[in-house]
């Protein structure tokens, strides 16, 4: 089971021969709308992967919002944790994307920053994610990420944190206080530079109880790094890019999806990078998402390919796992 908290969004797409001038009109030549969010996206591509996944947030009291609830339920994941807000608008984010498929987001929090903890009882055993957007400002979002991490980790479930790029540089207080309870670090290099300067490693010394600190590096696959000592750079797979918006959270679900199925880190990072490879060739994640087979045929061509040679061992065990995540789904 993966817990996962954090902001709920509709994600609106433009297509951008390049990003406007100021002052400058520019005409898209395509227009998405997706529900997103970075915590959303995460459990949505855990519950297609054959993790059950539940989200708390909030959203308003509005068609959007209702939209946006629909679209996590067809994905798998379970929205009864899911709150609506009179009192403000789903919160909705504006991503510019380039031909090249990077992206530019301009962003109202909306109702997700008013989610509050829900009465809830904690699973025996599972995961619990947290996205750092809402760690961004003092708010009830906030308070409820921080106590269900808290409550999380004393009853002995598995922490992981995604901070972002915006709460590093933003709420680098709230973060280092995410920090203290969670297992699993997973970040990018930008993000790790800004909280731990130029060693990664440090912040195996500075969190307690941190185990596995994951940098994600894009095109360059990830690395990653034990509290034991091990380090390990995994490669990453190639795919026609079309937009990175979610591939770092589709990357978290494939990686905590290994953890959860018992396999090793390096295969779960596997899974990580092939996930989030595969979040690249789409718009946007939720309704989105290739799914299951395409990790799988992903996988299998990889182990037929002499390049990866050398990984055929945690390749097989990845294919393993979705294998058996089939099974127990039935389909």
């Amino acid at each position: 089971m993966l817990l996962a908290i954090g902001d709920v969004t509709v994600d609106l797409y433009l297509a951008l021969p390049r990003l406007p001038k100021p002052g400058e009109d520019l005409h898209a030549a395509r227009m998405i709308l997706r529900a997103g969010g970075s915590a959303a996206n995460t459990a949505a591509v855990a519950a297609q992967l054959g993790l059950p996944a539940r989200l708390i947030g909030a959203i308003g009291q509005d068609p959007l919002g209702e939209w946006v609830a629909e679209e996590l339920r067809a994905s798998g994941v379970g929205t009864d944790l899911l709150q609506r807000c009179p009192e403000a608008p789903t919160s909705t984010v504006i991503v510019l994307v380039t031909p090249e498929g990077e992206r530019t987001m301009l962003s109202h929090r909306g109702a997700s920053r008013l989610a509050r903890l829900p009465e809830l009882s904690l699973p025996a055993a599972g995961f619990v994610h947290l996205s750092g957007y809402a760690l961004l400002e003092e708010s009830p979002l906030r308070r409820a990420a921080l106590t269900l991490l808290q409550q999380a980790a004393a009853a002995g479930l598995r922490c992981a944190l995604d901070p972002g790029l915006p709460a590093c540089r933003m709420a680098p207080q709230a973060v280092r206080e995410a920090l203290r309870e969670v297992e699993i670090l997973l970040l990018n290099e930008a993000e790790a530079d800004l909280l731990f300067g130029p060693d990664p490693r440090s912040g195996l010394q500075e969190a307690p109880r941190l185990r596995w600190i994951v940098l994600k590096q894009g095109e360059r696959g990830c690395r990653l790094l034990g509290r034991g000592g091990e380090e390990q750079t995994v490669p990453a797979f190639r795919v026609p890019v079309r937009d990175t918006t979610g591939a770092g959270d589709a990357f978290n679900a494939g990686f905590l999806f290994g953890l959860a199925r018992g396999a090793s880190p390096v295969t779960a990072a596997l899974l990580g990078n092939a996930a989030g490879a595969l979040a690249c060739t789409a718009w946007g994640v939720i309704g989105s998402f290739p799914g299951r087979a395409a990790v799988e045929r992903m996988l299998r061509e990889a182990s037929a390919d002499p390049t990866w040679a050398s990984w055929r061992e945690p390749l097989r065990e990845a294919q393993a796992c979705l294998a058996e995540a089939r099974i127990a789904g039935g389909g």
